[in-house]
Order: C-alpha cells, then sequence, then structure tokens
C-alpha cells in the first residue's frame, strides 16, 4: 500500500487520507444485520436463551411455550438496504402485515412481493408485533425512538435493534422493559463495549437477549469487506476513485 500512495500526485492528501481508509464499503454486511435482526427476534420469541439455561441448570420444562412470527405485524424502521432485507426474511415467515417508516417514500417496500405499508412512526409502534430498527444514527435520529413511541408497543411485542444504540432512549428502554411493558433482542448500545454497571444488565433476562454489536459481522461479510476495500484501492490507484467519501457540505 505503501509503494502505491508513494506514486499518488501531490495535491491530493484527502485522497490519500480516503485511500488509506479503503473509502466506503457499501453494502457488505446487508445479509449479516439483517438475518441477525430476524434471529434476535425468534431467540426472543421462542425463548431459545432461557431454554437453554434451563437446561444447563438441570431442568427440562422452560415455559408454556414461546411464539411464532406467523400472522405478526412487522414494523421495519429504516428502509434502507439492511431494512428491506430484514423485509424480505421477515416475510418469509407469514406475517400477518408489514409495516415500514422512512423518510422518504421506497417502492421497493410497497411492491410485490414485499406488498408493505408505510406508516408513521406512531402507527407502525402502536400496530406492531415486532419492531426491527435500521436507521443510521445522526443528528435527526439521534433519541427518536422515545418513551412516547415505546409506550405503545404492547406486553407481547419485541423492540429489535440492530441500528445504533442512541436512536434509543435508553433510560425509557430500561424503565419500561422492567416493568414488562415488551421485551428486547439489542445488539447495540449507547455505550460500547457495555460498562459492568450499565443498567441495561439489570433488566431480567427473560426480557431482553443481548448480543456484543456482532449483526455486521459474520465471516462472508468480512471477507465482503476486505474485497471491497481492496477493489477500492486499485480504483484509486488507477485513477479512478469509487465509493468515496465526500466531506458534509
Amino acid at each position: 500500500r505503501g509503494r502505491v500512495l508513494h506514486r499518488l500526485q501531490p495535491g491530493r492528501s484527502r485522497g490519500m487520507q480516503e485511500a488509506r481508509r479503503g473509502g466506503d464499503v457499501p453494502a457488505y454486511s446487508t445479509d449479516a444485520v439483517a438475518e441477525l435482526a430476524v434471529g434476535l427476534a425468534l431467540a426472543v420469541y421462542r425463548e431459545i436463551p432461557g431454554s437453554e439455561r434451563t437446561l444447563r441448570s438441570g431442568g427440562w420444562a422452560h415455559s408454556s411455550g414461546g411464539m411464532e412470527l406467523r400472522d405478526k405485524v412487522i414494523g421495519v424502521v429504516g428502509l434502507g438496504n439492511a431494512g428491506l432485507r430484514a423485509a424480505e426474511i421477515f416475510s418469509a415467515f407469514r406475517p400477518k402485515e408489514l409495516l415500514g417508516w422512512s423518510r422518504r417514500e421506497k417502492p421497493a417496500f410497497a411492491e410485490p412481493p414485499l406488498s408493505g405499508k408505510q406508516v408513521s412512526l406512531e402507527e407502525l409502534f402502536k400496530r406492531s408485533d415486532v419492531v426491527s430498527l435500521h436507521i443510521a444514527l445522526n443528528a435527526e435520529t439521534k433519541g427518536i425512538i422515545g418513551r412516547e413511541l415505546l409506550q405503545h408497543l404492547h406486553k407481547d411485542a419485541v423492540l429489535i435493534n440492530v441500528a445504533r444504540g442512541a436512536v434509543v432512549d435508553q433510560f425509557a428502554m430500561i424503565d419500561l422493559l422492567c416493568q414488562r411493558r415488551f421485551r428486547a433482542g439489542l445488539d447495540v448500545f449507547e455505550t460500547e463495549p457495555i460498562p459492568q454497571d450499565d443498567p441495561i444488565l439489570q433488566v431480567l433476562q427473560d426480557q431482553v437477549v443481548l448480543t456484543p454489536h456482532v449483526a455486521y459481522k459474520s465471516v462472508e461479510a468480512l471477507r465482503r469487506r476486505i474485497a471491497i476495500t481492496a477493489e477500492n484501492l486499485r480504483a484509486f490507484a488507477d485513477g479512478k476513485p469509487q465509493n468515496l467519501v465526500l466531506p458534509a457540505s
């Protein structure tokens, strides 16, 4: 890499910095993130972690039974690549309805085979059995999922967050989880790694399934990231940069 950068023309420092980082690596983890979102929903609904704890403690009967995704209303917040892919996977479980929210119209969500319906955040939280978050964190989305929205979830509902921890009001979410107002599957947190005194670790285990920000981290996704990064560097060295991150205007 050093030899390639040495040959670059003067005055291209921004490009050189971008090349060192490999540029942007778009969509390498779309499938990985979407699959974990559905996996967390299944883990909560079918009580998979709790069932294992029961077995390891010498028990057998864990509960009166888990729940199915079939005939449930699935709400997807954020209809970018990962959100649309999650909707596709959820649709394989034959949900009653797919609801979605995005700041812009997403024709691919409304068209077959998804045939989803874009609605307001309030309607999505009121009607959904599973809410899966797939929105980027920025000034507009920080804390966008607040107490008022969370209180619309019914007690059997499941909140999935594979986006960023800070898009959700953490204090409100933890408070409501402790009240058993809904359940959750969380892969992301406002502070990472999670401190040992983080209140989320005090939520009862049957109310939340936690994973350590691994949604993007499949073997296949990391291989794609390396391949795309190498392509970015090769394209930049050839004078045809691609996937550059432009400064905010």
